[in-house]
């Protein structure tokens, strides 16, 4: 695969392992990025705060821990780009919206923290659409991001940035965030990995905000051994975070694991999802090589989404949208997006939040005895290829019209289950990029990594 405006660069493992090495100096792999990040980025908008002299700073004293035989850890060195979601002390910390244009992060995301304990180097903050609530990547604050695979497109969202400033090579790895689909989208139109992990896997301490418990933390990379190593170096219990869990380890250890006789459904609309028929056909196609690669056996998914998902996960997720945007100025325009949920967050009764407690419960049992017959699900990671970068999102797919969940139904179900969810490239619809997307039962994570770096083989 390749476009305009995408560099393949050295991956976060190749860098990290050269540096630990003595081969490559940390110094002059930070200048390379931000050189990149100044040539191409005003025309893709990835990044909204560059931090190069504190990153050169940074990459100071990591090549002096080398000279002196320190190892500085699984990733070294990195570059690392830092979704505008996740604060960083003494950076901005907008969030993408004009309502904090001037605030400043008085503290550093444990995900950050213990990125940069692992050797890494942040460089900077990438843009999100306002509060991470849209799939494409455009903000009031901070304009268009766009698709290096194709300018006129959207990256996704709402880690657009993240995933536009590793496609073009600016970076070979960047943190995001997943309430929706929000690392598999982007890592679907552009041809990376974006793996959103079993709930509470990721840390999302100190101080988040999020009582529907559908947010995930990640990070956007090339390949998926940069995804093991990135997770090995952050998961693991935090105790600003009530749901994070303990960590398995050895995920980039796992990645060879033997699939032999691993029973696999393939769904291409988990039952009543509309998908472009020939995003569904590459997706397929790729689902049929890994099967048949690792000798996997294909069985029946039997699953099928409940409409009402929907509105319950608006529901849940109102009150924490309008915890955001409360203090919005009377008259201020405010993103559809966000307009759908004030709107509905005036409808949230006791009534309302327990019905939409019910219907999750009906999906985490519906999905759990589905899963009883087969170990992994394989669907597309996105029902149609990315549309314009400025939007709208797709209002008809397939020729069934569809409302913004509708439009999300192949990911946002896995939020609502806390499943593990990863997207992988699979191909091309028309020269843009789209994702297979492998599902997995709770704590699966280490099996889902294993068979996307399968996947990763087949289709490359």
């Amino acid at each position: 695969m390749s476009a305009p405006l995408t560099a393949q660069g050295r991956t976060a493992v190749d860098i990290a392992d050269a540096v630990r090495a003595g081969e490559i100096s940390v110094v002059d792999t930070v200048r390379a990025a931000v050189d990149r990040i100044e040539s191409c980025d005003d025309e893709i908008g990835a990044f909204v705060h560059v931090d190069a002299e504190g990153a050169l700073a940074r990459a100071h004293e990591l090549d002096q821990l080398v000279s002196r035989g320190v190892d500085p850890g699984p990733l070294a060195g990195v570059p690392l780009g830092v979704k505008e979601l996740h604060p960083v002390a003494g950076w901005p910390f907008a969030m993408g919206s004009a309502l904090y244009a001037d605030r400043v992060a008085d503290h550093t995301c444990t995900l950050v923290s213990r990125a940069v304990a692992a050797g890494a180097v942040p460089i900077g903050l990438t843009a999100s659409p306002e509060f991470g609530r849209a799939s494409y990547t455009a903000s009031e604050l901070h304009g268009v991001t766009r698709n290096p695979w194709n300018p006129r497109l959207t990256p996704g969202g709402s880690s657009g940035g993240s995933a536009a400033a590793v496609a073009a090579g600016m970076v070979p790895i960047a943190t995001g965030t997943d309430g929706a689909g929000s690392l598999r989208i982007p890592a679907s139109y552009c041809a990376l990995v974006g793996f959103k992990t079993t709930y509470g896997l990721v840390p999302r301490g100190p101080r988040h905000r999020g009582a529907a418990d559908n947010d995930h933390y990640g990070a956007l990379t090339r390949t998926v051994r940069d995804t093991a190593r990135f997770l090995d170096c952050v998961c693991g219990l935090d105790p600003y975070d009530r749901a994070s869990l303990p960590a398995p380890g050895g995920f980039e250890d796992g990645l060879n694991t033997d699939l032999r006789g691993l029973r696999v459904a393939f769904a291409p609309d988990l039952g009543n999802a509309p998908c472009d028929p020939t995003v569904a056909e590459v997706a397929h196609a790729v689902a049929e090589l890994f099967i048949a690669s690792v000798g996997a056996v294909r069985v029946p998914a039997g699953l099928r989404l409940d409409p009402a998902c929907g509105a319950a996960y608006r529901t849940l997720s109102a009150p924490d949208v309008y915890s955001q945007v409360r203090a919005a100025p009377p008259g201020r325009a405010i993103h559809p997006t966000l307009r759908g949920y004030l709107d509905a967050a005036s409808r949230v009764d006791a009534d309302a939040l327990a019905d939409a407690h019910e219907v999750r419960a009906r999906l985490v049992a519906a999905t759990a005895e589905a899963f009883e017959g087969f170990d992994l699900l394989l669907t597309p990671a996105t029902q149609v290829p990315a549309f314009p970068a400025a939007g709208p999102m797709p209002t008809e797919i397939a020729g069934q019209p569809v409302d913004h969940w509708g439009a999300l139904a192949i990911t946002f179900p896995f939020n609502l289950t806390g499943q593990p969810a990863i997207s992988v490239p699979a191909g091309t619809v028309g020269g843009a990029p789209i994702g297979l997307q492998i599902v997995a039962r709770r704590h699966a994570d280490a099996l889902v990594l294993a068979a996307a770096a399968q996947v990763e083989g087949v289709s490359s």
